[in-house]
């Protein structure tokens, strides 16, 4: 049977193969689907969901995904058979995209006629069925475990492809236990773009199950209310910084949710500022005691139980999965000798299906890394061979995301929602902004570097689908959910030009892109392109013999792989009162972690920093003891500075005499703040911090008075769009590289590495000071800031202070007051806004 089985299968992905060579115009190839192999099929799936002690879930999901893109449907009515098999295995849920009349309500299937068909698939159904407030869903075999682990396990890992419904899971149970208990939620993502993302879920299924003890915020303020549950939905820089000081911070009973936990990967690396927070934050809540139950959750990772365990020194669940709802594919082009050939990869086959390209003079670039105009029109060919569908094309820069954008052609006949949008950034950017221009064909691109309002609004035009296409560099790894059904690759580089240190996408990260196509409830196939496989097999990051495998990941628990290597440098430091300084570049973290360790937690330090791999002495900890009582900074400012060494601190606090802003808007403001960064540049202790947070353009000359005057301007107010007017080059490429590079500035330096660079200053001279929080809000109204601390996109904030709060009065309210009434005005105008204001709103619920 398995060899029978084995030949239906071949003859379906040969059909699939036919139809994207065709529809590629790479070769000129015919295959039909008979009705035998129909039959065939229908046997093979019934053996396999009934006779065999493990049905493979990948087998029964390939089989049916394709059988339900290329059977006649009119002349074969696959839903009643797609409805039985897929509910004997545990994945109702997709079935779901066959069902036009499923009952979402009831959440039940139309008729299957056959009365016995219909009580065994509804048996079978039972017990993927959960209910929240009178509203039923079904669940798969996969995330009924997660539901019922929720029940009753303090520690659940999980592990699952990308598009097994992980996140969907664990919302739903979480709002299903607030409705009968009382606690916060801390629910940490790696980027702004899966922050809204979640805020969003939230409130929607909120309001969609009526809960109205719940509210969502994306900043840390303890309620005084003990009957509103708050879900705070953080980036690990907002959770670590509410342990900033001596406060004690969530109080309440706490449900802590880490999403895509593979992000503590770079741990071992001594340049990944993002990995070292979310590991630190973990470990804060590893010894609050309040902290009831720990979800970590991520895609493919190895051990995910003994991740957890080693984490929060805790026995783990393991919830693991390797089976995909969707069927993923992976078509690559390859070159032997002076022919091309096409190949496509499936897990269930051992070799790939590979024919000879016959239309070879299509391919250009092949081997090589530029995107010259000829690669880009051989790109646009393929990508417009796939419209009607949504694509992806993978970019290895920003700036070359945004080029392949503007070189596709796409639809010119864009609806009256693109058409305000480009209006809109027209009016809040700049005129010659490149998105306006991309989205009149109805493509669009995505970086780190774009505005959060932009951000937030194109992706809710990506969700609508009335954008075919978007360009995207790696923020597509970080969690973030565009519905595709294509992802389009080049190559692995993640750079044109390669220089010291330039890095590739890993197997393991490549798995991860390949499961961004198709989505649970959406899609049944999803297919990656791959333009060059040469890139591939020759990377060292790749086995040549597994190509394209679904990779699985170990992920480090602990600083102890990099604190063992440079060992001997550390301890001659801690033994001394030497400061950090830019010849420790590979291990400087670890002298601050551990001084701030000694410094928070005395003798007890010891077993916590032998908790996360650094192991050191009762000795060494008595002596580091007694070099940190010589310093006369106040332990609250070094706990309130974590990541600086305090013998640094030290320096600063003894030597400073400045006056500090308090208000941006204060005369003096500007100079004063140039004079803070010429301090820390100057002086050497500090020397290595201005360099680590500045970037080297802005260090000095010209460049320092730019970022000073930036600065000033974000934290007064000044709209993107006048902050941007004066860009003036001949050259448009040089128009929007330099709008992208100033729009970086001010989001990444001015609103987060100056202030992080200039806080142990403030904390020192005046903590009472708004000028770092109105640098980092980029706005000094209190209104305007407490609606950009709720999540609404400053140049979003900016235009609705002064539509709807010219009148507001802020005078003897409360901050939790204020927070209140202001999302109360919001939600009550939001229909009467323009559409693109209103649409940056969706989070509120």
């Amino acid at each position: 049977m398995e060899n029978y089985k084995n030949q239906v299968i071949k003859k379906w992905l040969e059909i699939d193969f036919s139809f994207i060579a065709n529809k590629l115009g790479l070769i000129k190839s015919e295959c039909t689907v008979s009705e035998e192999l129909i039959y065939s099929s229908i046997r093979c799936l019934d053996y396999e969901t009934t006779v065999s002690k493990t049905p493979s879930v990948n087998y029964v999901i390939t089989l049916i995904a394709l059988m339900w893109e290329y059977v006649d449907r009119e002349k074969y009515d696959l839903r009643k058979v797609i409805v039985k098999f897929l509910s004997r295995i545990g994945y109702p849920t997709s079935a779901i995209i066959v069902d036009n009349e499923f009952d979402f309500k009831k959440c039940v299937f139309s008729s299957l006629e056959s009365p016995i068909d219909h009580i065994l698939t509804t048996l079978n159904q039972t017990n993927n069925s959960v209910s929240v407030r009178e509203s039923h869903y079904l669940l798969t075999d996969f995330q009924k475990k997660i539901w019922d682990s929720m029940d009753c396990e303090r520690l659940i890992g999980i592990s699952a492809p990308t598009s097994a419904g992980k996140s969907f899971v664990i919302l739903l149970k979480i709002l299903s236990k607030l409705c009968l208990e009382s606690f916060d939620v801390v629910y940490i993502v790696p980027t702004l773009s899966l922050l809204n993302q979640v805020s969003e879920d939230f409130n929607s299924t909120i309001l969609q199950l009526n809960i109205s003890n719940c509210i969502v915020s994306n900043s840390y303020v303890e309620s005084s209310a003990s009957s509103v549950n708050t879900i705070y939905v953080l980036t690990q820089e907002k959770a670590i910084s509410a342990f900033g000081d001596e406060r004690n911070t969530f109080t309440k009973d706490i449900v802590l949710v880490a999403d895509e936990i593979q992000n503590i990967e770079r741990i071992k690396e001594d340049d990944d500022e993002r990995a070292k927070v979310l590991f630190d934050t973990l470990n804060e809540f590893r010894y609050k005691d309040n902290v009831k139950q720990i979800i970590i959750s991520g895609s493919r990772i190895e051990d995910i139980e003994t991740t957890g365990t080693d984490i929060f020194g805790i026995k783990a669940k393991d919830i693991t999965s390797h089976d995909s709802p969707v069927l993923n594919l992976t078509y690559s082009v390859c070159k032997e000798k002076s022919a091309y050939f096409l190949k496509q990869y499936c897990a269930l086959t051992d070799v790939p299906i590979k024919k000879r390209i016959t239309k070879p003079q299509l391919i250009q670039g092949y081997g090589k890394k530029k995107y010259d105009d000829g690669f880009l029109t051989y790109l646009d060919n393929i990508v417009n061979s796939l419209k009607h569908q949504q694509n992806i094309i993978f970019s290895p820069t920003s700036s070359t995301a945004r080029k392949i954008a503007c070189s596709i052609n796409g639809d010119t006949n864009i609806n009256q929602e693109l058409t305000k949008l480009i209006a809109y950034y027209q009016s809040s950017i700049h005129p010659q902004y490149s998105m306006c221009g991309t989205l009149a064909k109805g493509i669009a691109y995505h970086h780190g570097k774009l505005p959060h309002h932009v951000r937030r609004t194109i992706e809710i035009a990506i969700h609508n689908k009335w954008v075919s296409t978007i360009a995207c560099t790696t923020t597509l790894l970080q969690g973030v959910n565009l519905p595709t059904q294509n992802i389009i690759i080049r190559n692995p580089y993640l750079y044109v030009a390669k220089h010291a240190g330039s890095t590739e996408l890993s197997n393991y990260e490549m798995a991860n892109l390949r499961g961004r196509a198709g989505r649970l409830l959406k899609d049944f196939i999803g297919r990656t392109f791959v333009l060059d496989e040469s890139a591939f097999a020759n990377s060292e990051e790749y086995d040549q013999l597994s190509l394209f495998e679904d990779t699985t990941k170990d992920l480090p628990t602990s600083y102890k792989e990099r604190f063992d290597k440079y060992y001997s440098d550390i301890e001659q430091v801690i033994s001394s009162d030497k400061t950090v300084d830019i010849s420790m570049t590979r291990y400087g973290d670890l002298i601050s972690y551990i001084r701030q360790s000694v410094l928070r937690y005395g003798e007890k330090s010891r077993q916590k920093m032998q908790n996360v791999g650094i192991n050191l002495t009762k000795e060494q900890i008595a002596a580091i003891i007694l070099k940190l009582e010589k310093i006369t900074v106040p332990n609250s400012i070094c706990l309130k500075n974590r990541y600086w060494d305090p013998f640094v601190l030290d320096v600063i606090y003894k030597n400073y005499d400045e006056a500090v802003p308090k208000h941006p808007c204060e005369r003096g403001a500007k100079a004063k703040l140039d004079r803070m960064l010429k301090f820390l540049r100057d002086t050497p202790e500090t020397s290595h911090m201005y360099e680590k947070h500045i970037p080297s353009q802005l260090q000095k000359g010209s460049g320092r008075s730019l970022l000073c005057s930036l600065c000033m301007q974000w934290a007064k107010e000044k709209s993107l769009k006048d902050i941007l007017a004066n860009i003036n080059c001949s050259d448009e490429d040089d128009v929007a590289d330099e709008i992208e590079n100033r729009i970086e500035i001010l989001q990444n330096t001015v609103s987060y590495k100056v202030p992080l660079l200039i806080k142990p200053i403030f904390d020192i001279k005046d903590s009472d000071s708004s000028f770092i929080s109105c640098m980092q809000a980029g706005a000094y109204n209190q209104v305007t800031r407490v609606m950009i601390e709720i999540g609404v996109p400053r140049e979003c904030a900016l235009e609705l202070n002064k539509s709807l709060f010219q009148s507001y009065d802020c005078n003897n309210k409360t901050e939790e007051e204020i927070e209140l009434e202001i999302r109360s005005i919001l939600k009550t105008n939001k229909s009467t806004l323009p559409y693109w204001i209103g649409a940056q709103l969706n989070f509120l619920g």
